[in-house]
């Protein structure tokens, strides 16, 4: 290299070493040049490098967190589903209150609604606040707070279930219930031992004689089925209700008829005309009440208020 000409000479020889094969002369600033180009080059590539993988890496990061969201989402969705189940159930024991109330006849509508604890759900507002929680935290606490919710339903809706079956057996059994007088008119025998107006001895009168206008309606005591209908000695013109739970109900003296055997009735139908037929001696209706096939007391059973009702 010469200092005076400030050039760098740059020798080649072959492969023995012993004869230049050629020569490469440069200016010391061309090849400062150079090699602070190929510095900045190399430099550049490398911040590129850098740059290109941290991108490559925050890709690979927002398509894990799309992976991530997709499935948090499809969670939400089968809680969704879930919430929905719970609300349905919600609504369905909301009817059964309400059998509930029209059975057991509430009068005050402002009585307490029915009681249902947990804690409430608000799905979207859960949602965003996953971004501050773990998420494991977030689905443990909605998983038993709808379990929670689940079991309460479910016990307070076998509860409800049976307590209406109960309140429609005891409806039922207020309406098969004999309550309320079958013609209005005053009594002319008792039930219990009585001296018979036709043969003067003293008999068993199982049932009770009221006396009445000839052709006054007499009505069903209670709801039931027709069991007879027609002629029988001793009683005449008689109609026989049987109104289940073991209660019976006979009629008998009538002028007329007005139902047929299997024909339904309610408590208040009006089911024959007063008469005398059969041994009778005047207008009146022999009312019984069986229980269980055993002549009771009508009177025990007849509510002045249904009546009036």
């Amino acid at each position: 290299m010469s200092k005076k000409n400030k050039k760098l000479t740059l020798l080649v020889f072959d492969e023995a070493g012993q004869k230049e094969v050629r020569s490469f002369s440069f200016k010391k600033k061309t090849l400062s040049t150079a090699i602070i180009s190929l510095v900045i080059v190399f430099t550049i590539t490398i911040i590129s490098l850098g740059l290109l993988s941290k991108l490559y890496s925050e890709r690979k990061q927002m398509l894990s967190y799309k992976s991530e969201n997709e499935l948090l989402k499809i969670r939400l969705t089968e809680y969704a589903k879930k919430v929905n189940e719970i609300e349905s159930k919600l609504v369905y024991l909301e009817d059964l209150e309400k059998q509930v109330r029209e059975l057991a006849k509430y009068a005050d509508e402002k009585t307490k609604k029915l009681a249902v604890g947990g804690k409430e759900i608000d799905i979207l507002r859960d949602y965003s606040a996953t971004a501050e929680r773990k998420e494991s935290e977030f689905f443990n606490d909605l998983n038993n707070t709808l379990l929670s919710l689940s079991t309460e339903i479910e016990k307070k809706q076998n509860s409800l279930s049976e307590l209406i079956n109960f309140l429609e057996e005891q409806r039922l059994m207020t309406l098969s219930t004999p309550s309320i007088w079958p013609v209005r008119g005053w009594i002319s025998s008792k039930f219990g031992y009585r001296i018979s107006p036709f043969t003067g001895r003293r008999v068993f009168h199982e049932g009770i004689d009221i006396a009445a206008r000839y052709g006054a309606p007499v009505r069903a005591t209670a709801k039931g089925i027709v069991i007879y209908a027609g002629y029988k000695p001793g009683y005449g013109k008689l109609v026989t209700i049987d109104h289940g739970f073991g209660y019976v109900t006979r009629y008998a003296h009538n002028s007329k008829v007005l139902v047929k055997v299997g024909q339904r009735v309610e408590k208040g139908d009006i089911i024959a005309k007063v008469g005398s037929s059969g041994h009778s001696t005047g207008p009146h209706v022999h009312y019984e009440v069986l229980v269980n096939g055993v002549p009771v007391n009508p009177l025990e059973f007849i509510n002045e208020a249904a009546n009036d009702q």
